[in-house]
């Protein structure tokens, strides 16, 4: 997989969210074929396979938790990616899920390495986006889609359009910046309500949404209105959807400017 002209590379995967069901055949030879495996994923399974897959492999959990701080792990986990990279290896990072979508080091690594010169890249990968628009039946591009992080969506006041399918990552760590377990989430959860019922009726029908992690498991999804987000049980794994409400107005004068009318 490797072009040997260049004499280091970083190479940032994603295993997906399925256990060996969602990785390539083109994630799986790096894996097999770098100088070393840096990865950072939450599974003890998934954990194992890599480690058998090359005999030069280091976990990255022990720099994640490291800091109080998940910003200031982050940096540390890039800060040592790169450190490898300059003693020009061909590395291999892998991620959970999709490796740029809530997965700030692999980005910042790639982006640096690029900007010094070095060959970089993402591999893309299957995420917990794709696995919802298959396990609820939707197709964003039917009326468009808006995703946001729950604390992002919160603290900046992001305007709804409930025309589209609204997707809110990350519910069960609203306003939580750290690794601790001791905040108390009910607080982000009834802020949230207070805000989407600014846009939605408390009638409206919600869905709490979770991947399935294993071939052969389902997954969770729990139908329910809005005004029972607060009493439901939710995991960090935990995803919010709402779907559209109205059907948004044509523009007359764009439709018959495009002969559509």
């Amino acid at each position: 997989m490797y072009d040997m002209s260049h004499k280091a590379s970083l190479i940032v995967v994603g295993c997906g969210i399925k256990f060996f069901a969602h990785l390539t055949n083109e994630v799986i030879a790096y894996i097999k074929q770098s100088d070393i495996v840096l990865y950072l994923v939450n599974d003890p399974i998934l954990k194992l396979w890599i480690q058998q897959q090359n005999q030069y492999t280091e976990s990255l959990d022990q720099l994640y938790f490291s800091c109080p701080n998940r910003a200031d792990s982050y940096c540390l986990i890039t800060d040592y990616v790169l450190e490898h990279l300059y003693q020009n290896k061909h590395i291999c990072f892998v991620l959970y899920g999709h490796p740029s979508v809530y997965a700030k080091p692999g980005l910042d690594a790639v982006k640096k390495a690029k900007k010094e010169g070095y060959y970089a890249k993402i591999l893309p990968a299957i995420s917990a986006e794709a696995c919802l628009f298959a396990d609820l039946l939707i197709d964003p591009g039917s009326s468009g889609s808006q995703s946001f992080e729950a604390s992002d969506f919160l603290i900046h006041q992001r305007q709804v359009d409930i025309s589209s399918h609204l997707i809110l990552w990350q519910i069960n760590a609203i306003g939580i910046l750290n690794h601790e377990t001791t905040n108390n989430k009910k607080i982000g959860i009834l802020l949230l309500l207070d805000y989407l019922i600014k846009y939605y009726k408390v009638t409206d029908e919600i869905i709490i949404y979770e991947a399935a992690q294993y071939p052969g498991f389902e997954p969770t999804i729990k139908q329910t209105q809005l005004k029972y987000l607060p009493d439901i049980q939710l995991s960090n794994l935990s995803t919010l959807y709402i779907p559209p409400t109205k059907i948004a107005a044509c523009d007359q004068a764009t439709l018959k400017a495009l002969e559509l009318a």
